[in-house]
């Protein structure tokens, strides 16, 4: 057999060479962002992180399999317990922490933090859903596991959402019962469903365009609908609690949901 190989021979920083390999990273099937980094940051430390995150039924896939997507075999899930770890240490770039840790003898670290992650959310979250799948676990826990929560609660909320048919986004509600008590526009994250134009109209003409905050009249177009008694406290979706309020009232108002 007589087969012809273009050979690249790199030389300088690793910075450089991680550069170099996205541009002939062109032809055949082409490497992922973190194959690319592997590529240049190797010692012992990567064979490590590669025994924990790096085949198809690694100790974190077999982990994380209900909470995390990613292929260990595109590296997908080393990437995303790097970047996780990465915000956790206030790094800015996966490659300054793998630069920072390429000579250390394992990657113990890194392997620790995916794993308490994971537990962080089997403690805090007790019943799965299928619904917890795909979301950055990763950066709730590094937002989140300062503060103190009740499982039991939690269990309860959770279940008490599903079954809320004003909340339209399922996926939001584990952020959502994370946040609550400290951000005021949590209740963004469930995309609640809105009052529709029907329900908006028959208050505004209950009210006669009047905002019952200012006492101002306005247009239609410059009101919006909110709730009377707010959803965070048990309020619904319906015609009878619909109220209309001049933008800047509605904007001002501390129970946001």
């Amino acid at each position: 057999m007589n087969y012809e190989f273009m050979v690249y021979i790199c030389e300088g920083k690793e910075s450089e060479k991680l550069e170099w390999f996205r541009v002939v990273n062109i032809a055949g099937a082409k490497l992922t962002e973190q194959e690319l980094r592997n590529s240049v940051y190797t010692g012992a430390w990567l064979s490590d992180a590669k025994r924990y995150f790096s085949k198809q039924n690694c100790a974190a896939k077999l982990l994380s399999d209900k909470y995390i997507t990613g292929d260990p075999n595109r590296q997908e899930l080393l990437e995303k317990a790097l970047w996780g770890i990465c915000e956790y240490q206030g790094i800015s770039e996966i490659t300054e922490y793998m630069a920072r840790y390429k000579s250390d003898a394992d990657a113990d670290e890194l392997w620790q933090y995916f794993q308490d992650v994971i537990h962080w959310v089997e403690k805090i979250f007790p019943k799965y859903f299928l619904d917890m799948k795909g979301l950055d676990w990763c950066h709730l826990y590094n937002e989140y596991h300062n503060f103190a929560y009740n499982s039991s609660v939690m269990a309860a909320e959770v279940k008490r959402l599903h079954e809320d048919e004003d909340v339209q986004k399922p996926k939001g509600i584990y952020e959502f019962l994370l946040c609550r008590d400290t951000d005021p526009f949590a209740g963004r994250l469930l995309n609640l469903r809105a009052f529709d134009k029907r329900d908006k109209l028959a208050a505004y003409s209950r009210q006669n365009g009047i905002c019952p905050i200012c006492g101002e009249h306005f247009a239609f177009e410059e009101m919006e609908g909110d709730h009377i008694k707010p959803w965070s406290k048990g309020g619904q979706t319906t015609p009878d609690n619909c109220q209309m309020l001049c933008k800047a009232c509605n904007g001002k108002k501390s129970d946001k949901y």
